[in-house]
């Protein structure tokens, strides 16, 4: 199904613009036109206003001019990007294409509609490709960006957007580097600015994901959207990488970045957190609509990468699949269609990121037929078609390269790929910088195409594009105050807000009478026995690959906050004593630890043990990185007929998969059959931190009568049959395990109030009978107090928590769209072959 059909009405609007073309313009691969001239030499630019004027001028801490019209838009611009101010009625526009005349793109009381086609419409079909380019940036710098940066390369040919992975460093120095960024932009390229996207981040201990999700607030949700848009824009970010709306099978090894998995909580709290970071609020929360603090959302993977087979990580090719045995595709296209798509404010819609897998039925046939990847497949495309959703798309990371191209490795070159990308509905090239390529790209759309529907195809994803960033105010306004990123970042202005969703997102799952109001401890400051944990450091990645690791002893909670609240016990740690690392250092065995004494313990009110959930990600042997990927397969070297199937575990302890499919429902052909990819009988090694469950039985051993407190950071569900019995009280922390929440909930000053996101399995055996696709199907553990672990668990301190979020989200799980036919749909889909 070709994108052409999303198109068809945006053709008819710009249509007399693209008529009235400027003709001449240099296409993107070599720009250089007075449109899209490189950046100018530093010039200290100052405007003047006219006698009678509109608007006044200010130079900013930062160094760029701040243009304030009565009544009107505040500008953003850099007196040294070669763009000078136009005055039109007494107001200041900016002249971004460096032509002397204001142009409809550039006048900011028209709509939104209008400026982009005018926009469009200057633009040949190759440069309009050359934005659509979201790769990367180079060096991270506050200065401004020097002739050979990559930054400013990229800019320089086109490239408009990439993904930060530096706003860790600070918020401050993070605003001056985007504002480099935004200058270099504005200098070239009709002054298009740049989209900086980011990877949810937690910058400043703001819950997210699972934790999140396990408060079952959607009024938090919203709260927390509200402020981490106005951190990301304070910092120069515009566009979210998520929210991570994949509705989560239980072995899933991307869990921990989803809001579990259940369809209609899932729903409810990604609904009301992107309506939230889409909108700019008033100060007394009207919702303005886009605004200043306003960030896009690309919400992804769109849709069903929660479901792979064995719970792989789809960035590789042995999660090349992502089945639905129980004919449960729609229920992972509710988030979708009946929320990020309908936001109940005043953005409408977010955009969407591709998932990598191909969705196939209990048989292992691809829906719609295509053995291709979410960002080539007709089928899922055509749901959007559908459902009339015209938002901006991204595709993954290396979808052209190393990850998700299932289905395309034979195609010439990465710039095929790129052009039948396009062709299906790809518009931002998540990930991609090669601009030679992306030129090349858009070359092969029109050989494949003609000129006139290339142009249509591109025209279309480059208006998208253009809308998101004429909507952020990033043509009038680009720049940041970097003095107010850092408050509100870096100092912590937020800090309390994700203390308290913190305090509201701990899962107690377990009490004896320890916990409880006041605190059981008989002292003003108890004293705590906290054990160190050994981890053996092996890791498998998609990008690195099998990694022996490095063996680590760390203590199992953070000692310096813990000790602000209790006096601590702990063990000793030695030198290390084992074989070198890569750079010649000893490393540590499990020797290297003394535990602290039965007598030392014997003083302690608490024993607590700081543990994460156990598991083993499913892999091969021989394993190839996602990196490796096409060269093995083009060398026929991915599936050795000796190839062995790990199996994924979720305990501690080794695990054999007896009970596993005998059959793998997915699998490529190879060698003229399906590839059996299944793990049966096959055995998972014990997990890398199997020294958590160590230092369990330690304490298990010398406790006596002082209570075991196990604090458990969590990212899906366990097999609590190795743990449970040794515990006392056990409490389920989220996504991010904060010490001082611990503790307040030991000393009774904090209750309980998170429920459980996942079921708890009884053992791996009902992991194995779980349906990925099917929510809640497992049989639970039951723990020795007749507690269920099932979904939507959890204690206070009265006991079993059963209120109104209780009620709500333990009804039958969600299976149908509302706002779609998605069984008309899949039927006529098929019928048309």
């Amino acid at each position: 199904m070709k994108n052409v059909q999303r198109f068809l009405a945006f053709v008819l609007a710009i249509g007399m613009a693209l008529s009235m073309a400027a003709c001449g313009q240099t296409p993107a691969s070599t720009p250089a036109s007075s449109s899209t001239s490189t950046a100018a030499e530093p010039s200290g630019y100052m405007p003047e206003p006219s006698e009678g004027a509109k608007y006044t001028v200010t130079t900013t801490e930062d160094g760029w001019l701040k243009l304030e019209n009565e009544g009107g838009e505040v500008l953003g611009l850099s007196p040294n990007s070669g763009v000078k101010v136009i005055e039109d009625d007494g107001y200041a526009f900016k002249d971004l294409n460096q032509n002397g005349t204001l142009d409809a793109y550039e006048d900011w009381r028209l709509t939104t509609e209008e400026r982009t086609a005018d926009l469009v419409g200057q633009m040949e079909g190759a440069e309009m490709a050359a934005i659509l380019s979201h790769g990367g940036w180079g060096d991270f710098t506050t200065e401004p960006l020097a002739e050979d940066d990559g930054s400013r390369t990229f800019l320089e040919a086109g490239g408009r957007g990439g993904v930060t992975r530096n706003i860790g460093r600070g918020g401050g120095v993070h605003a001056q580097w985007t504002n480099q960024i935004q200058a270099v932009a504005e200098s070239c390229y009709y002054g298009i600015p740049a989209m900086i996207s980011i990877d949810p981040a937690n910058i400043s201990g703001l819950v997210e994901t699972t934790a999140l999700a396990s408060t079952m607030d959607p009024e938090l949700a919203a709260e927390i959207g509200v402020e981490t848009s106005k951190e990301y824009r304070a910092a120069g970010v515009t566009a979210l990488l998520g929210p991570q709306v994949d509705i989560a099978g239980a072995s899933m090894s991307r869990a921990g970045g989803t809001y579990g998995e259940d369809p209609q909580l899932t729903l409810d709290i990604a609904t009301a957190y992107v309506n939230a970071m889409q909108s700019t609020y008033d100060e007394n929360g009207e919702d303005l609509g886009w605004g200043d603090e306003s960030v896009f959302c690309f919400t992804k993977h769109y849709a069903g990468a929660g479901a792979t087979e064995g719970g792989r990580d789809d960035h590789h090719y042995t999660a090349h699949y992502a089945v639905f045995p129980g004919d449960n595709l729609e229920a992972h296209l509710i988030t979708y269609f009946d929320g990020v798509f309908n936001l109940p404010g005043k953005t409408g819609s977010s955009g969407i990121m591709t998932q990598y897998s191909v969705n196939v039925d209990g048989e292992g046939n691809p829906y719609g037929g295509e053995d291709l990847a979410g960002a080539y497949n007709a089928y899922m495309y055509g749901l959007l078609d559908e459902a009339g959703y015209d938002s901006l798309t991204i595709t993954d990371w290396g979808v052209f390269q190393f990850a998700g191209c299932w289905g395309t490795e034979d195609m010439a070159d990465e710039a095929e790929k790129i052009a039948f990308g396009w062709e299906r509905g790809v518009e931002l090239l998540g990930g991609y910088g090669t601009m030679e390529t992306v030129a090349a790209a858009y070359d092969k759309l029109v050989e494949r195409n003609g000129e006139e529907t290339a142009k249509e195809i591109i025209s279309h994803a480059a208006s998208n594009y253009i809308e998101v960033m004429m909507n952020l105010n990033m043509f009038d306004q680009p720049y940041n105050d970097s003095a107010y990123a850092e408050s509100i970042i870096t100092t912590g202005g937020n800090s309390e807000l994700g203390l308290e969703g913190q305090r509201d997102s701990v899962v107690m799952l377990k009490n004896d009478g320890t916990i409880k109001e006041g605190g059981s401890a008989t002292s003003d400051k108890p004293t705590v026995y906290i054990p160190y944990v050994y981890n053996t450091g092996f890791s498998v990645s998609w990008m690195g690959g099998v990694s022996e690791g490095t063996p680590s002893w760390t203590p199992g909670m953070d000692l310096d906050v813990m000790g602000q609240y209790f006096n601590v016990v702990t063990d000793k740690l030695g030198d290390p004593t084992g074989e070198a690392d890569a750079e010649g250092n000893p490393t540590y065995t499990k020797d290297d630890l003394t535990r602290a004494t039965a007598e030392e313990i014997a003083a302690c009110d608490y024993i607590l043990v700081g543990m994460s959930n156990p598991y083993s990600i499913s892999y091969t042997d021989p394993y190839v990185s996602a990196f490796g990927y096409l060269e093995a397969y083009k060398n026929n070297e991915l599936y050795p007929d000796d190839i062995y199937w790990y199996p994924v575990s979720m305990q501690y302890g080794e695990y054999t998969a007896e009970t596993a499919r005998e059959t793998s429902i997915a699998g490529p052909i190879v060698d003229g059959e399906k590839q059996n990819r299944s793990y049966k009988g096959n055995t998972a090694p014990a997990a890398a931190n199997y020294g958590d469950l160590e230092a369990l039985q330690y304490a298990d051993s010398v406790a006596g009568d002082i209570p075991v407190i196990v604090s458990m950071k969590m990212e899906r569900g366990m097999v609590w049959t190795e743990t449970e019995s040794m515990a006392d009280v056990i409490l389920g922390c989220y996504s991010k395990q904060r010490p001082e929440v611990v503790a307040e909930i030991i000393l009774g000053e904090t209750e309980p109030n998170g429920l459980l996101v996942f079921q708890q399995p009884a053992d791996m055996e009902a992991v194995e009978a779980q349906l990925e696709d099917v929510p809640r199907d497992m049989e639970c553990y039951v723990d020795a107090n007749g507690n269920t672990y099932d979904f939507a668990f959890g204690l206070n301190w009265a006991g079993v928590i059963n209120d109104e979020r209780v009620e709500k989200y333990s009804a039958e799980p969600l299976t149908k769209v509302q706002n779609i036919d998605y069984a008309a749909y899949a039927a006529s889909y098929g019928a048309e072959g």
